[in-house]
């Protein structure tokens, strides 16, 4: 899987080169980078494409397929970014925020001979919380910055003449996260690498790490080799194109010394602010980690134990598998669990553990002896469901626990008169009618699918509140006709709803008999109490 080649990727000079393509697989970072032109305050996530949040201080930070979104009241309202200079026309890959500082990177696909690459676009960032946004364009290198010192500063260096591949294009080369530390900020690139700033990204200093063949990297090692001459040295090229270690795709700062990097090819830690390193990868260790492709990075604090967490998925070797581990004594020995689930992040709750995977969201409060697994979200008070069971990231405040989906925003509270996941709220995004007489269908068309598992294989019909009393309710019927008006399937009679909200009722294409219907043109009709029943469209192509 790593060792694809495309050809337009990187220019070492004024050649160009390929470098690896795994990122293209992985599903976390969503295919949806349109922004509408609205902006300004609203009641619901920009969008239910929701692929990463953050949180500091309480508030809430999200990235989503219609841009960056902030709530400062646990996602009950929001204030999005869309139309601001800083995020214009931007996909959201990373979000880092401490205190009132925030940094976000963008980036877009780029369509290049037929396909589809994934393209850095830069970093906006505040020190204000949620003003004063500013852009910077992505880390790109210079022809000439092939060549440079490895060294302490101010002492004898043994490596003035490190080689490392100019990067010169954006093109796969996406931050895909950031971590901030006092008075630095540090970027974890596919192409780049690992990079870090002193000056608000003003300018950004490359950082070394490992070859695949080291497993430690030291000032003190001797990065060159003599010629048959024994006068001629030859330096060591870091090369992303050879060297899965180099191609950055998360980091953790636990404190201004202590970095920890994920790459394709393992977790890397440092303890004096990025120049050692040490690395633990799936096959240098009694105790490994399950697989070498690192996509996250947390760390846990309980009782005295520091506890780092990584999500791992499988790169090249036959021999990793995908699932979590954590260390408790800084990478000398793993624990592994979850064994070939995909996990994409982790939240922490004192000893509590909460990942978020593609089988949904696990919770554990005793080290991953016992999970409860929750794959089904459902809010009883709007009639809302996320179908989906790939839950993208997940974020705590106090007791409330959020996690983010292609399908919406999700929160439940966890403590003991609340048990986790035992009622959910849903945020999903959608066009208000009010108490208007008006319906609509989406996504229309629709393609009924034969796996009622797929999110996609459901149509949501979408009407509108009745204003009565508060806790009130209706008694509402909709009906699925085809173009003859043949009545095909009643999808609910009667059913019970409650009155001061807008509501979304499923179908999943079939009939009565439970057949997928014809492709074509079929109406719904939606009526509720004794009115007159509202009438909808619905185009069913497979």
């Amino acid at each position: 899987m790593i060792k694809q080649l495309n050809t337009y990727i990187f220019l070492m000079l004024a050649v160009a080169v390929g470098i690896p393509s795994i990122m293209n697989a992985q599903s976390k970072y969503l295919k949806e980078f349109s922004i509408p032109s609205s902006s300004a305050q609203l009641a619901l996530p920009p969008s239910n494409s929701i692929s990463h949040i953050a949180v500091s201080d309480s508030v809430l930070y999200i990235g989503t397929g219609r841009g960056f979104a902030r709530s400062a009241n646990g996602g009950r309202t929001w204030t999005s970014y869309r139309t601001d200079p800083a995020f214009a026309d931007e996909g959201i890959f990373a979000i880092a925020a401490n205190r009132e500082t925030v940094w976000v990177s963008t980036g877009y696909n780029t369509e290049i001979s037929g396909g589809s690459v994934q393209t850095g676009s830069g970093y906006t960032f505040s020190v204000n919380g949620d003003t004063g946004w500013q852009h910077l364009p992505q880390t790109l290198d210079n022809r000439g910055d092939s060549i440079f010192r490895y060294c302490i500063p101010d002492s004898i260096c043994i490596n003035d003449s490190v080689w490392f591949l100019p990067v010169l294009v954006p093109e796969q080369n996406v931050t895909f996260d950031i971590a901030l530390s006092e008075g630095t900020v540090w970027i974890a690139s596919w192409a780049s690498g690992l990079r870090k700033s002193t000056d608000n990204g003003a300018t950004w200093q490359r950082i070394l790490l490992p070859l695949d063949n080291m497993d430690t990297l030291r000032v003190s090692d001797t990065l060159w080799t003599y010629g048959s001459d024994a006068i001629t040295r030859y330096f060591k090229k870091f090369d992303p194109r050879k060297n899965n270690n180099l191609l950055a795709f998360s980091v953790h700062a636990s404190d201004r010394n202590t970095i920890w990097c994920g790459t394709a090819g393992g977790i890397n830690r440092s303890t004096d602010g990025g120049t050692t390193w040490i690395k633990f990868n799936h096959r240098n260790q009694s105790h490994p980690i399950l697989g070498n492709w690192i996509i996250a990075i947390r760390e846990q604090n309980f009782n005295g134990t520091k506890r780092i967490w990584t999500t791992n998925w499988k790169a090249e070797d036959n021999a990793e598998e995908f699932g979590v581990s954590y260390t408790d004594n800084d990478g000398n020995s793993w624990n592994n669990l979850l064994n070939g689930v995909r996990a994409y992040d982790f939240a922490f709750k004192d000893s509590i553990t909460y990942i978020a995977t593609d089988a949904g969201i696990y919770r554990t409060d005793n080290s991953g002896k016992s999970f409860i697994k929750i794959s089904n979200f459902t809010d009883a008070s709007v009639h809302q469901s996320i179908l989906s069971a790939q839950v993208f990231s997940v974020a705590v405040i106090g007791d409330t626990v959020f996690l983010v989906t292609n399908e919406g925003f999700v929160r439940t509270i966890d403590n003991f008169e609340n048990p986790f996941g035992s009622v959910w709220s849903i945020g999903r995004t959608y066009e208000k009618v009010g108490a208007s007489s008006k319906t609509f269908a989406y996504p229309n068309p629709f393609q009924p699918k034969t796996n009622l598992s797929d999110p996609e294989a459901y149509v949501r019909i979408h009407y509108g509140e009745k204003q009565t009393s508060a806790g009130s309710t209706r008694e509402v019927s909709i009906d699925i006709f085809d173009f003859g008006m043949n009545r095909v399937r009643t999808l609910i009679n009667n059913a019970t709803r409650q009155s001061n909200i807008e509501i979304d009722e499923m179908w999943d294409g079939r009939d009565d008999e439970g057949r997928i219907v014809a492709n074509g043109v079929y109406f719904y009709s939606v009526k509720i109490d004794n009115d007159e029943p509202i009438f909808g469209k619905i185009l069913v192509l497979q």
